[in-house]
């Protein structure tokens, strides 16, 4: 989009300008407000924790400039404050066992593009980065932008990120994963000068969740990601929890049976020795040695199975949403959330899901969580599998990074 006097603005300069004076910051605090959501003025607010007079100053300023865009709406502040003549587009990656899911939005739009490969860190860190890198540069042209615009990339991968220096503090040492070296640099070569940010594949989810799910407008929110293996975010009042290590939310290795089988963590009965992909597909194949069957290779067939009438596929999701349940309630007595959003490959069964997980975690969670007008409860994921990318290109988005 262009203004009537033809300029389009730069998102890159418009957000790395040097000034560091709280007007300054203020303003790109709005602008990257709206670019990850067009909002009105009182959203803005809360959003950015400003006050309702610095937020209509600065829409004021930027919509003379043609930066944003104010439409309808009652009022001032009622009015939707949308990107206008601005040129730029955001990026954000989840990065799987054996998937790889790339996100790409205009900053001026609100249809997000995306891309999936069946591979993911098991492939190497050289295989899915170089694979990574070209869907970025395919998705941004679909956009009709090029690289030069991109303005942050969002990185989830499943390893545990130091949220004070943006650096791998722990990968299970039992998985042969490839994740060396910096995260922030690991795609300098193709994308020079643009900001890299890493984090917990499970923490942009629930981030994601947050901002366009099931989480809007709720102070605490736990996002339980269930696939292959099973991990958590956990968000309150918009700000994700990582603990000083970066290790929390490591729900999947929450001890369920301290004498039962053996974690990839080197720890005995953990949760996700109970409920993971893969060990609710060897259920399902033991239940059924010996006969000639079809049998489930996947979680996803897994699932499909559980949801027409096969009864052992059925019986060994709910059993799996029992066990989910029990671990629910034991930290939900710790941390009480509004919302649990329950995501991943697993999420997908829904109610054969989120019914039994709920009735356990009534049953063993402390009876006020229950007792009044707003109940903590259990929702399947609104974004489905693309939370995580959603989350991750909205967080980056959301980073004030200032050029050296």
């Amino acid at each position: 989009m262009t203004t009537q006097d033809g300029k389009v603005h730069d998102a890159r300069e418009l957000l790395s300008t040097r000034s560091d004076s709280i007007r300054a910051a203020n303003k790109r605090k709005v602008l990257r407000a709206v670019m990850i959501q067009p909002s009105t003025q009182v959203q803005i607010a809360k959003r950015t924790h400003l006050s309702q007079g610095t937020v209509s100053g600065v829409v004021q300023e930027l919509e003379a400039e043609r930066v944003f865009r104010v439409d309808g709406g009652d009022g001032e502040r009622g009015k939707r404050v949308s990107i206008g003549s601005v040129r730029g587009v955001a990026a954000g990656v989840e990065v799987g066992h054996d998937r790889l899911t790339v996100a790409v939005r205009r900053v001026d739009s609100e249809d997000t593009l995306h891309r999936v490969v069946n591979f993911g860190v098991t492939q190497g860190l050289d295989t899915w980065r170089r694979e990574c890198a070209q869907m970025i540069k395919d998705l941004v042209a679909d956009t009709g932008l090029g690289t030069e615009h991109l303005v942050s990339i969002g990185l989830g991968i499943p390893a545990a990120i130091d949220p004070r220096s943006g650096e791998i503090s722990q990968v299970a040492a039992s998985l042969d994963w490839d994740l060396q070296g910096s995260p922030p640099r690991w795609f300098a070569r193709d994308f020079p000068n643009v900001p890299v940010i890493p984090d917990n594949e499970c923490n942009f989810a629930a981030y994601g969740e947050h901002v366009y799910g099931h989480g809007r407008d709720r102070e605490t929110l736990l996002f339980v990601k269930s696939s292959a293996g099973i991990g958590a975010g956990f968000l309150i009042g918009g700000n994700i929890i990582r603990g000083r290590h970066g290790l929390a939310g490591e729900i999947g290795h929450l001890t369920m049976d301290p004498r039962g089988d053996f974690c990839r963590c080197g720890s005995r009965g953990c949760l996700e020795t109970l409920v993971g992909g893969t060990r609710l597909v060897e259920q399902v194949r033991r239940a059924y040695a010996g006969y000639h069957r079809d049998l489930p290779s996947s979680l996803e067939n897994l699932i499909e199975r559980a949801k027409g009438n096969d009864n052992v596929c059925r019986n060994v999701v709910r059993v799996a949403a029992d066990n989910i349940g029990l671990a629910l309630a034991r930290v939900s007595n710790i941390i009480n959330p509004d919302l649990i959003v329950i995501g991943g490959e697993l999420g997908r069964a829904g109610d054969l899901v989120i019914g039994p997980a709920s009735e356990t975690l009534r049953r063993n969670a402390l009876e006020g969580m229950f007792a009044h007008s707003e109940p903590t409860e259990i929702k399947q994921s609104d974004l489905g599998m693309l939370a995580g990318p959603r989350g991750a290109l909205a967080f980056a988005l959301n980073v004030d990074h200032q050029p050296s």
